[in-house]
């Protein structure tokens, strides 16, 4: 159903999937979070009707796209995107960001205003440390080394699911999946890649339409009230959609609501 094919920036292959209709006027561009690939969005563009095009990137380093350097930047994603974008030569396109997927795209739509009528923020990263009221670090910690210390894809896999019987059943294979092909650059802790984000900046001077679909702190959000009231301050056009009973990864426990709201906001 979904094409990938790579697009050639000249400086990285980037691994993109895709579903194009002739006729169509309307392109959503989905930019997954880290440790992710396009894959992460899947349940979403199912939902998503065939009078969309729709769009889902391997970030470098992620999935099946390039490599990354040793000089890599934050910016560097939002540079590769952009560079996509322009050689696919679409317009009225709509980004959709999760976690490190927001800035990435907020940065995106500065860099190709004439392409980009709207971004699509999910749980972003606002900056600074953070917030954790569910132990989702020491999860996600104890997750990452049930991977890692597997001879096999799938040995990760059946170590996740008696790990997590809790999860759906795609779960498990997708984020084992996710971080086994992940540059192991990306993996070393503390991170290695300079952060050369200004973030409030990136959110103040986004200029097309925005929304910020916010997650509960309470079930693993990763923003505090007080870190999106002042995203908000900074930015007074960013519509919040408040997700009360979901945590940091909505598009994945919400699929079809999160892909009525995604359409929803874009037809307004």
């Amino acid at each position: 159903m979904y094409k990938e094919s790579y697009i050639h920036t000249n400086d990285v292959a980037i691994n993109l999937a895709s579903r194009i209709m002739p006729g169509n006027k309307t392109n959503i561009f989905f930019v997954h979070g880290f440790l992710e690939r396009w894959q992460s969005w899947i349940k979403i563009m199912d939902h998503i009707p065939e009078s969309y095009n729709v769009f889902s990137v391997d970030l470098r380093g992620f999935g099946r796209s390039g490599r990354t350097l040793s000089s890599h930047k934050r910016s560097t994603w939002a540079e590769d995107i952009s560079k996509v974008i322009k050689k696919l030569e679409i317009n009225n396109v709509f980004l959709v960001g999760h976690s490190l997927g927001g800035p990435i795209v907020s940065a995106v739509s500065q860099m190709n205003p004439k392409q980009i009528s709207g971004v699509i923020l999910e749980d972003p990263f606002l900056g600074s440390q953070p917030v954790d009221k569910t132990g989702r670090a020491s999860r996600g910690k104890l997750v990452a080394e049930t991977v890692d210390n597997s001879h096999s894809l799938d040995e990760a896999i059946n170590k996740l699911r008696k790990l997590r019987p809790d999860w759906r059943e795609d779960i498990p294979i997708e984020i084992a999946t996710a971080r086994k092909l992940t540059d192991n650059f990306l993996l070393r802790v503390p991170r290695e890649f300079k952060d050369d984000f200004d973030i409030e900046d990136i959110y103040e001077k986004v200029r097309c339409k925005i929304s910020l679909n916010h997650s509960n702190p309470d079930f693993g959000g990763i923003n505090s009230r007080e870190k999106l009231e002042n995203i908000i301050k900074i930015n007074p056009n960013i519509q919040v959609i408040e997700w009360n009973n979901s945590g940091h990864n909505i598009h994945r426990d919400f699929p079809v609501e999160f892909s009525e709201s995604l359409l929803s906001y874009i037809e307004k």
